[in-house]
């Protein structure tokens, strides 16, 4: 881009959708795993267990209904990522996520891409609704998360070959042992 290009200003429609990108990572941003206010994030919520097990449930179904299979075994899936919930979040401390991947052989671009369509046409059919990217954000992933417990599943490396091919699935925050400490 040139120097011209850089300062030219941008038009009423670009610098809308600009600030609405904006707004919308930032209203995702505060609401931080799916709770709204301060208040919201103090209550109760499922364990990380249970967190655990529904990343699961979630995964097997997803990998089930793709038409490609993870170079990973089934048997062996690889481990439990869990997180502090505060790097983007406003509190309260103490609350995890929990994130679990299976990744998948060197695929070609067209088997991405039908693995792509199969993951949002079956995640869709389970109620799940696509969560869109800020424009600056990842390329390559096709992002899922279920409005009614906030699961997140994540299929990245679908439009690049050039990238790991890999599902991710993970928690809401959540209390350890899903009661805040007192």
């Amino acid at each position: 881009m040139s120097t011209t290009d850089q300062a030219r200003p941008i038009g009423r429609a670009a610098a809308t959708t600009a600030a609405a990108a904006v707004l919308t990572a930032t209203a995702l941003a505060l609401s931080g795993c799916g709770a709204a206010t301060v208040h919201e994030r103090s209550q109760p919520t499922m364990t990380l267990d249970q967190a655990k097990k529904q990343i699961d449930g979630y995964r097997s179904d997803i990998l089930a209904n793709l038409p490609v299979k993870p170079a990973t075994d089934r048997t062996d899936p690889a481990p439990y990522s869990d997180s502090e919930c505060d790097a983007n979040d406003i509190g309260p401390h103490g609350r995890e996520q929990t994130e679990r991947s299976a990744v998948f052989a060197d695929l070609p671009l067209p088997d991405r891409t039908k693995a792509a369509d199969a993951f949002r046409a079956y995640l869709t059919g389970r109620g799940f609704q696509v969560v869109p990217e800020p424009p600056d954000a990842h390329i390559g992933w096709v992002r899922m998360k279920n409005p009614k417990d906030d699961f997140l599943a994540v299929l990245d490396g679908a439009t690049d070959a050039g990238r790991t091919f890999q599902l991710k699935v993970s928690s809401p925050c959540v209390w350890p042992n899903g009661t805040p400490p007192a």
